[in-house]
């Protein structure tokens, strides 16, 4: 079987064929060509005529400078030193595959390898990575709560509740506040309109409106109302229906 290739020295071979012509670096490279490619080389004339690609007459006349390149019997030095080399190199790879084939063809399955007390190990192993990953699963739920918490906006059709509208009522605030706060939180961007619990917004809202009714008309509505019915009350006890009444006080 031929080599793949043949390794070539073309410093040395330029050095030792400068004074060959064109015709006999043909028939030289066509020589060592064919002693790679078969191991050797005949010895009868005409056959090596026809290796060199010249006619008998023609070989015959290079043939005296062509053999000095080589030794008895048309051996080549450099090339039967390289084909023990690469004959060595092959034999060497064939053998290092021929055992990795065998180990991997006789080697012993995983469950013959391991004893039994590796398998039992490597189940438990197996029972507490799945445990973890399950209690893994039951640590993420409350993130899913956590990001529920973080508000919403305030819906297009939010109207207070019935205990929304009692509050408000006690402080004496007036339903134009559900517009002014509906409008207010409608009109916010982003994250400043989003709220977790609209219900204490909305009593905080009425807190704020009630401080403001108090600056601006000194008094509520409801403590209006308690004032005059105080006011009456008092006429009566002075047993005059005409009791001094302030009905414009905080109106």
């Amino acid at each position: 079987m031929a080599l793949p290739f043949m390794p070539f020295y073309w410093g040395d071979y330029w050095r030792d064929t400068a004074h060959l012509t064109d015709a006999e670096h043909v028939a030289y490279l066509k020589l060592i060509s064919h002693y790679w490619q078969h191991g050797g080389l005949p010895t009868e004339n005409q056959r090596l005529a026809r290796i060199a690609g010249r006619t008998l007459e023609e070989w015959l006349e290079m043939r005296p400078v062509l053999s000095d390149f080589f030794q008895v019997d048309w051996k080549h030095k450099r090339i039967e030193r390289d084909l023990a080399r690469q004959n060595e190199l092959k034999d060497n790879n064939a053998e290092r595959a021929k055992r990795a084939a065998n180990a991997r063809w006789n080697a012993p399955s995983i469950a013959q390898a391991l004893p039994e007390a590796s398998l039992e190990q490597c189940l438990t192993n197996a029972n507490q990575n799945h445990n973890q990953n399950h209690n893994h699963n039951h640590i993420i739920e409350p993130k899913a709560k956590s990001y529920a918490s973080r508000g919403t906006r305030l819906p297009e059709d939010w109207k207070p509740s019935k205990t929304d509208l009692e509050f408000a009522d006690g402080l004496g605030v007036r339903s134009v506040e559900v517009d002014k706060f509906r409008d207010h939180w409608h009109s916010q961007p982003s994250s400043k309109g989003v709220k977790v619990d609209w219900s204490a917004t909305w009593r905080n809202w009425c807190r704020n409106a009630e401080r403001s009714y108090r600056g601006n008309h000194k008094e509520t509505l409801r403590e209006t109302t308690e004032k005059l019915l105080k006011e009456i009350e008092n006429g009566y006890e002075n047993g005059s229906n005409q009791g001094s009444l302030n009905l414009t006080s905080g109106l």
